[in-house]
């Protein structure tokens, strides 16, 4: 039977269900969403810690829920090389909560094999890649993922994530075009800024065709479920609209996109001046 207010952890013939609460201890660091409930280290320790370290483990959950133990059990009682497999039976939508999204993302990065039960709706609300998407080829956007969820510690305004800023900001931009009647948008960046602002790409009302990005190593690559592409690529593919996606180097893209806006492609910054959104 499948639970989905569990998490289940199988090694060999050992198995240990581990309850969930969106009011556990855990919560008050990673945001409330449902997280294994205070006791839960004790009974992975219980079940796993009397023998050699593990080559291979199973979690049956939500990957939200399934971060945590999977980071228990990678610091604590795996195998370097153990291979952890995440099934993932009941995709759920995360509700518009970052923190949630992250937390799963991440989870599937760590996991070394995920099996899902609807990869559609896993792509569209949770940003997963599919079974490619790893840690060794994603290790920067795994470090932001840990670095936006560590942003949450504490929950006072000084520590909040600039995530949700950049979420909204994104989320105006692509609406307005949206209501302009442009139907394929583009964004440009696939750094930090476009690995924080996943929630507002889940279900953006409008075509994303690509994330475009100068490093040529990550051309062919995915982010969000999309394909990141060259400033080339992204000009045959003519797109209706491009979202200068960064915080940091907008003025830089700017410039970049003279060739798009050349080619009669409106281009809109987040951050910058008014005056120089428009083609």
């Amino acid at each position: 039977m499948i639970r989905s207010d569990a998490v289940i952890v199988r090694s060999g013939a050992r198995s240990v269900e581990l309850i969930l609460s969106d009011s556990s201890v855990w919560t008050q660091l990673l945001g409330r969403f449902p997280m294994p409930r205070e006791g839960s280290i004790d009974q992975l320790r219980d079940a796993f810690a009397d023998g050699s370290p593990l080559d291979a483990v199973t979690l049956s959950g939500c990957p939200s829920a399934c971060l945590l133990p999977i980071l228990w059990l990678r610091s604590m009682w795996l195998a370097p090389d153990a291979k952890v497999v995440l099934e993932w039976h009941k995709v759920e939508d995360p509700s518009a909560t970052p923190s949630r999204q992250a937390a799963g993302r991440l989870a599937c990065l760590l996991a070394s094999d995920v099996q899902c039960a609807d990869p559609a709706k896993a792509m569209k609300w949770w940003g997963w890649d599919g079974p490619s998407t790893r840690w060794s080829d994603n290790a920067l956007e795994a470090f932001d993922l840990l670095t936006n969820l560590v942003d949450c510690w504490g929950g006072a305004e000084r520590y909040a994530s600039p995530a949700a800023g950049w979420c909204e900001a994104a989320r105006k931009a692509i609406a307005t075009f949206q209501s302009l009647g442009m139907k394929r948008i583009a964004l440009y960046g696939a750094g930090t800024h476009t690995r924080a602002i996943g929630e507002a790409l889940m279900d953006p009302g409008v075509e994303i065709v690509g994330i475009i990005d100068d490093d040529h190593r990550r051309h062919g690559q995915r982010l969000w479920g999309f394909p990141i592409i060259s400033p080339a690529a992204a000009l045959e593919l003519k797109p209706d609209a491009i979202v200068l996606s960064a915080n940091s180097f907008e003025d830089q893209l700017w410039e970049r996109t003279a060739i798009h806006r050349a080619a009669g492609i409106r281009v809109t910054r987040l951050y910058g001046s008014a005056d120089t959104s428009a083609a």
